[in-house]
């Protein structure tokens, strides 16, 4: 059986006596029902994950021991960055579970002109929260130590004028140039994906005059939370530990 994995945002130490979280209790003792003795892996965003028994259970706490250190590390040695037109909610869920299953590393989600949601200010702070809680989850999930990086929405051309040395490369079905056919050197990218309608032709272009590379993915239209998928496995082919 799989022992369960949670983050524990805290100094983890071995022999030490440490209380869940909130967030880990509810899950661990009234979603798991695991109880005293029962195995589980805290690991706090850093390299390594650490083993622990369930020591004892409350009714609103419950508290564990560390008892050994494991110095996994399961990152890529390529460093990704999802750059992400704000897509809608369930697919936008979908496609930050499975970039961070992927391995990328930073996640900025930007504004095209043909995003088909508009978070409004007062709302910002609690979808970014969400969309923390599901980084975390999907590191749970699939073994990852360190926590992707999740960046405030900005706008296309406010990301574009950011500096940077990771090669920028976008998805295209207009595009003509292999992604295998870049040469690719760097140890960092920055991945672009579009709206669900795609760039604007004056986007597109935007992309070019920025030093954008447009890839293509094949004769078929694919949605914006299948083509994370699809590029992110492109380059942890590539370039990547896939």
């Amino acid at each position: 059986m799989r022992i369960p994995r949670f983050y524990q945002a805290d100094q983890l130490h071995l022999e030490q006596s440490i209380e869940l979280s909130a967030d880990n209790f509810r899950h661990a003792i009234q979603v798991m029902r695991l109880k005293v003795g029962s195995s589980l892996i805290l690991f706090n965003g850093e390299v390594g994950e650490y083993h622990a028994t369930l020591v004892e259970v409350g009714r609103r706490s419950a508290s564990v021991q560390i008892t050994s250190f494991d110095a996994v590390d399961r990152e890529s040695p390529l460093k990704t960055k999802l750059v992400l037109a704000l897509i809608k909610s369930d697919k936008m869920d979908f496609a930050v579970q499975k970039a961070v299953e992927m391995g990328v590393n930073v996640i900025q989600p930007v504004i095209t002109e043909r995003s088909v949601i508009q978070i409004k200010a007062s709302r910002l702070e609690k979808k970014i929260k969400h969309w923390e809680k599901v980084i975390v989850s999907a590191c749970e999930q699939s073994g990852r130590t360190r926590i992707p990086n999740l960046l405030a929405p900005v706008s296309l051309p406010d990301y574009l004028q950011q500096p940077t040395s990771a090669m920028r490369v976008a998805m295209s079905p207009t595009a003509k140039q292999p992604l295998s056919e870049l040469g690719q050197s760097e140890t960092a990218i920055d991945l672009l994906i579009g709206p669900e309608g795609g760039y604007t032709d004056a986007e597109e272009t935007l992309l070019d005059e920025n030093n954008v590379t447009l890839i293509p993915f094949g004769p078929r239209i694919l949605r914006a939370e299948t083509a994370v998928v699809a590029g992110l496995t492109a380059l942890q082919t590539l370039w990547g530990d896939c």
